[in-house]
């Protein structure tokens, strides 16, 4: 298998940043591979998935890409105040490799993202702002960042949710998930699956049954949930749910 790291300059971002592509071997000639596009957690980068799971040996033994883009600590949006994270992975990034490598389907029915924690977040904020890109979302130990509190107190945390997502109820901007997939509905467009997974042990388990109870009442998206009782936010568990969200989406 070959495992690259780019490094691309983003008009959005206007500055170079990297991130990892892993295809298979022996790629027939005028092959299309499907490809799942996998975002990190907020203390990571895009290097996460390929060590602590089985990534590579999966790419190998199914024939399929992976796509492994870096957000620092943007959770894939634009920010309010900083870098337009979301305009590069939802819009950027797929155009460049898809135009970099042709062996990888530009088709949307071949095409899925998937994230843990800030990146489970910030892949159903793609899902939901490019579902003309994506048929699917895996979103593991994703709550809504609208449902957070945020103390406006001057502390680190708040400054931190100033400069990503301004002031205000998110859940009437385009950073709430639930603003998004309303709007969705009212758009009457093709809509990505939903595949969400916490840990039964997860300290942020009430803002993923929050999610989960929007989602059960809108069946437009095809949602489906599950729940780890032994686990919590930890790699055990979405090393899990990564292969469980491959199998989901027929991949493996």
């Amino acid at each position: 298998m070959s495992v690259m790291n780019l490094n691309v300059f983003s008009m959005a971002l206007r500055y170079n940043i990297d991130c990892t592509v892993v295809l298979p071997e022996n790629i027939k000639k005028d092959e299309k591979l499907k490809c799942i596009w996998l975002y990190h957690g907020g203390s990571g980068d895009h290097t996460a998935w390929l060590y602590h799971t089985p990534l590579v040996e999966y790419v190998e033994e199914k024939k399929f890409a992976a796509i492994l883009p870096n957000s620092h600590e943007g959770c894939f949006v634009n920010m309010n105040i900083g870098d337009k994270f979301g305009s590069f992975v939802g819009k950027e990034l797929p155009s460049i490799i898809w135009n970099m490598f042709s062996c990888i389907s530009s088709e949307r029915k071949d095409n899925y993202i998937a994230g843990f924690s800030n990146g489970g977040y910030g892949c159903l904020h793609t899902a939901l702002m490019y579902p003309q890109r994506f048929a699917g979302v895996g979103a593991f130990s994703a709550g809504d960042k609208a449902d957070s509190d945020f103390p406006n107190d001057n502390s680190k945390k708040a400054k931190a949710k100033l400069q990503l997502f301004g002031e205000g109820d998110l859940h009437k901007t385009e950073y709430g998930l639930t603003y998004l997939a309303d709007r969705l509905i009212a758009e009457n467009v093709e809509k990505p699956v939903i595949y969400h997974a916490c840990g039964g042990k997860d300290p942020w388990l009430d803002k993923n049954h929050i999610v989960r109870d929007y989602f059960l009442n809108h069946n437009e998206y095809q949602y489906t949930y599950d729940e780890i009782p032994e686990l919590g936010h930890e790699w055990s568990f979405w090393k899990e749910e990564l292969l469980r969200y491959l199998k989901f989406v027929g991949i493996f």
